[in-house]
């Protein structure tokens, strides 16, 4: 299995998804498809769920002659990539032949290069075993679906964290409220339904659902995934946020409403 990545913007948003991924567990589960890179992961409170596919069209070069399942430590595989923006290609290569319990990461400067004294750099990353089953993910129609600036969303989720640990939307065809409230007071903010890139609400519909704000600003720390992000959200599944990667490429977490007394 090899893939490679030259592309600088398509570079940033691989290792910003990677900085987001490091927080929710201790092992990244990386399932390299013929036609595409599936990342599957749970975080600990078991509340969040992250899919990501990565189409092999979106890579500089893409090749895997069988299906690989491999599992890695989030926290040191986050660390690695974190050189590779100082370079301007990224290899991920693993041959069972030759190293079998080891993914090497290889960051290289082409000729392209202007920074003379960054080297390649070559790193190991010893493999896991650890026992993962891949949740099927159902297709679903939300009762409310939005499309927003995601560094906007991302800042909004910073301020409303400051006031309690929980976000309260409130919607309906003409509202859309985000509200928390704890010891240090109440925020609420009315976003108007003109300023989004899209909104689509069942006919009559009105909600008030509540989720965790720790676990959604685990999923909005970095806007590098994609300037605009999608927002689902119904009384009868957890709420999906979607940022699209381009070329048929997704980032889609998902959390479980919050009961709140």
């Amino acid at each position: 299995m090899k893939l490679i990545i030259e592309n600088k913007a398509k570079l940033e948003m691989f290792v910003g998804l990677f900085q987001l991924l490091k927080n929710w567990g201790s092992y990244l589960s990386l399932q390299f498809e013929q036609d595409q890179l599936y990342i599957q992961s749970m975080d600990k409170s078991h509340i969040c769920l992250s899919s990501i596919t990565i189409k092999s069209v979106w890579f500089s070069e893409y090749s895997v002659l069988q299906g690989t399942h491999l599992s890695v430590d989030a926290a040191n595989f986050a660390t690695m990539m974190n050189y590779a923006l100082k370079h301007n290609r990224l290899e991920i290569v693993y041959d069972d032949l030759i190293n079998a319990d080891k993914l090497c990461i290889n960051l290289l400067n082409n000729s392209e290069s202007t920074v003379k004294d960054n080297f390649d750099h070559f790193f190991e990353l010893p493999l896991m075993d650890v026992e993962h089953e891949t949740l099927m993910i159902p297709e679903v129609d939300y009762d409310v679906e939005f499309t927003m600036d995601s560094k906007k969303f991302g800042e909004l989720i910073s301020e409303l964290m400051v006031f309690g640990p929980n976000l309260n939307i409130v919607c309906a065809e003409d509202l859309l409220e985000l509200n928390s409230n704890g010891d240090s007071g109440k925020l609420k903010v009315n976003i108007p339904i003109d300023s989004l890139n899209e909104f689509a609400i069942s006919e009559g519909e009105k909600l008030d659902i509540s989720y965790s704000l720790t676990h959604i600003g685990k999923m909005c720390l970095s806007s590098k995934l994609g300037n605009e992000i999608s927002i689902g959200i119904s009384a009868e599944y957890p709420m999906a946020l979607k940022y699209s990667l381009g070329e048929g490429s997704s980032v889609s977490f998902f959390v479980a409403p919050k009961i709140v007394d």
